[in-house]
This record gives structure tokens, sequence and C-alpha cells, in this order.
């Protein structure tokens, strides 16, 4: 764990690279809370420096300092070993965090009958400040805004998909939201869902609940899609030679995947919920929850809208606990069937209202070659974005899809 005096040196140095001062004043840091004085006597030349508009640099810092009594070999020191701004809000609230809890401490031994009310009412306030600053204040939440701010700059918002298009309209699957992706058999959620996952989880932990596929199935799609061998091909062996060698290298190559598969059937959320929270508390950690899919799910089928509201809440719940993303799939309802235009709507979603509600991003597949003969996209699926809660909606994407080897990909990365 950083130590205060790190965070100390990390936000005085990070100042003097990128000096972000509003966004360290905003966690409500002062000068006072340095245990390191003369750091915060920098800090609040800084500071002064920034109400003047002056720029802010090591050198400036120096000549604003000079005559202070500052050492400007520790300055560059600490410049040096400060690479970069990106947890500079963190470091901030972790200082004010621990003068907080410091202040109330001096104040409980110094306690007397006298002064009893007195520092009651002030360790009181103190206490406030502290448990607000660490979540609901508006200044910590404006900090974290800044830090998100920073992630959408950089590009950094969300896990990408491997889908190039896909990932500039969303911005990848953001940490804490739900996103529902739902089609007619056939169209290839499963199929979409286990490309993502196996893209994702080369960097990331992927939990991933298949409630209707075995892993054996999985492993071997997966395979399938990185090998580009035919799935009839495996399951009847009849591969070449060539053929068995590049399917056996992808089989050995998904091994090294950080991605966990549970493939029991008949698992309700709460089943659900306990597995993630055993592997978000491992040395692994966890980046990404996938179920498949909503509809196979033990729950009340008597009540299933209630029913199925009350897992898409759930899970949604579970995204923010666990600051994961989580990917749900669901089928449509067979409203889709009987439409002279077969493209899936919102509406097609079985107990739409719920899911509607629940769901950060709903992606609706459509292939047009499953059902014309004479399709005008062969080869192609339709990724609409239903919903989007912070970003464009109603956009279709066009993909390129290989049912025989387990595979979507970028128009413009056509084989």
């Amino acid at each position: 764990m950083i130590t205060t005096i790190e965070s100390e040196e990390s936000v005085i140095g990070g100042l003097m690279i990128d000096p972000v001062v509003d966004k360290v004043l905003a966690t409500g840091l002062t000068s006072s809370d340095f245990s390191n004085k003369a750091l915060g006597n920098v800090l609040d030349e800084i500071v002064e420096m920034h109400n003047n508009k002056q720029d802010i640099d090591i050198l400036t810092v120096k000549n604003h300092t000079k005559s202070k009594g500052i050492d400007f070999s520790y300055l560059a020191t600490i410049a040096d070993n400060t690479p970069t701004v990106s947890n500079i809000a963190t470091y901030a609230k972790h200082i004010r965090s621990t003068s907080l809890k410091s202040r109330i401490e001096e104040l409980k031994n110094n306690i007397t009958f006298d002064n009893f009310n007195q520092i009651t009412s002030e360790i009181t306030n103190l206490q406030e400040e502290l448990e607000s600053s660490n979540e609901t204040s508006m200044q910590s939440v404006v900090a974290k805004t800044l830090d998100y701010m920073d992630e959408i700059a950089e590009g950094r918002t969300g896990i990408n998909s491997g889908f190039c298009v896909l990932d500039r309209l969303t911005h990848g699957f953001k940490a804490g939201t739900l996103t529902v992706v739902a089609a007619r058999p056939a169209m290839g959620k499963s199929t979409l869902v286990l490309n993502i996952a196996s893209h994702v989880a080369d960097k990331n932990s992927v939990l991933f609940f298949s409630l209707e596929m075995r892993q054996e199935d999985l492993a071997m799609k997966m395979a399938s899609a990185d090998s580009g061998v035919p799935l009839p091909k495996i399951y009847s062996n009849t591969m070449s030679d060539k053929q068995s060698e590049i399917y056996y290298g992808s089989l050995a190559k998904i091994g090294d995947k950080k991605l966990n598969i549970v493939d029991k059937r008949g698992l309700t959320v709460q089943d659900i919920i306990t597995h993630a929270r055993k592997a978000a508390n491992t040395e692994r950690g966890l980046n990404l929850i996938m179920v498949d899919y909503l509809q196979i799910m033990k729950y009340d089928k008597g009540r299933e809208i209630s029913e199925l509201g009350t897992i898409t809440r759930e899970l949604r719940g579970l995204a923010k606990e666990l600051n994961v993303p989580v990917i749900l799939l669901s089928q449509l309802s067979r409203g889709v069937e009987h439409r002279e235009d077969k493209r899936p709507m919102m509406s097609d979603l079985r107990s739409s209202g719920e899911i509607e509600q629940d769901a950060d991003t709903i992606l609706l597949i459509y292939r047009d070659d499953y059902y014309k003969d004479n399709s005008e996209s062969p080869g192609l699926a339709e990724i609409i974005i239903a919903k989007q809660r912070m970003g464009t909606s109603g956009v279709h994407i066009n993909l390129n899809f290989k049912g025989d080897i387990s595979r979507f990909s970028d128009v413009e990365m056509t084989l």
C-alpha cells in the first residue's frame, strides 16, 4: 500500500508534470493535510500560481519557491519519479483522509470535561467529512468525474469487444453496466459473445456462465474461430493433417486465456452472484461477466415477467457492486417472425419493459441471409444498438459472419 509521504510526493510531482490543480483541490486537499510541511508549502505556491494563471512546470515552480528555501533537487527527483498523473486524485484523497483520521485521534486524546461538547462536535464534523469524502460528497464525485473524463480522453473508458466499429460507437463495455445482447435463435448471439470473451480474455479475467452449452463445445467453437477450421470437420473428425495441426495449435493457445467457464444448468441469479463474488476475490480478479442466457436461468416460469425483471435488476446491481461490466444474452419473442421486416426491435424482448429499464446498452442481432435466399447482404450480420444510455442509439453495424467457424469479424477484416 502506498504511504502518505509517497502520496504527497506523487501529488506534487504530478502537478509539476501536468498542473491539474482543480482535480486535486476537488478532493478537499489543503497544504495543512501534508505531513511533509515543505511539500505542503509547495502546494500553496502551485495553487497561487494557478490562481494567477501562471505557467506551472518544474522550472517555474523552482523560481516561485526559491525564496521559501525549498530544496530544488528534491523537487526534481520527485518529478522524475512521477511518470503520470492518472492517479493523482486517488493520492490526494489518501492524504486528505489520513489527515482527517490523524486529527480525529488527536482531538480524542485531548478531550476534557470542560471542552467535551466542543471537541465531540469537531470530531463528529470530521467523521462526517471522512465518510462522505470516500463516496458521496460532491468533492468526491467531482474528483471521480475528472478521472473519468481523463479516461474518455485517453480512450480507455471500457473493455473493448474486439470489433472496431462497435467499440468506436460504444467506447467498450464500461464497468458497472449491464449490456443485453438479444436475438432470435440461430442469429449467432452465443457466437458473438464467445468471440468477445475470447478477445477480452487475452488480457482480462472473464467469467462466462454457459447455461446451454458444455465447456468442451465452447472450447471447440473458440478453437474453430481462431484456426478457421470448420466445426463440421471437427465434429466429424474429417480434418486434413494440415487442418488438424492448425486446430490443435489453436486449442492449445486458448488454454492460456484468462477465461473461466461455468456450464451448470439450472443456475439461479443468486448462484451467479455467489460465483462472481468468489471470482472477484481471487488473485486473478474479475473484469467481465457473461451470462448465456436469461430465459434458461432457473426462475418461476409462472411469474416470468416479474422474475426476469428481478434477474436483470440483480445482475445490474452485481455489475455496480463488483464494478465490472455484465453482458447478458436474451431470446427475442416470436413476434419477429410474423413481420415482413424481421429486423428486431426492443419491443421484441421478452419482458421487454423490465429489460429495457435495467439495461444500459441493448444490442440486437439480425442476419438477412437467414431469412432470404436471395439476400443482398449474404454473410453479413447487423448489430443494432437499440439502446445506449450514454451514447448514440438506433445505429446499425455490419459484421462478417461465418457460422461454420463460429466467427464474427469486422467487415474491413474479411479473410
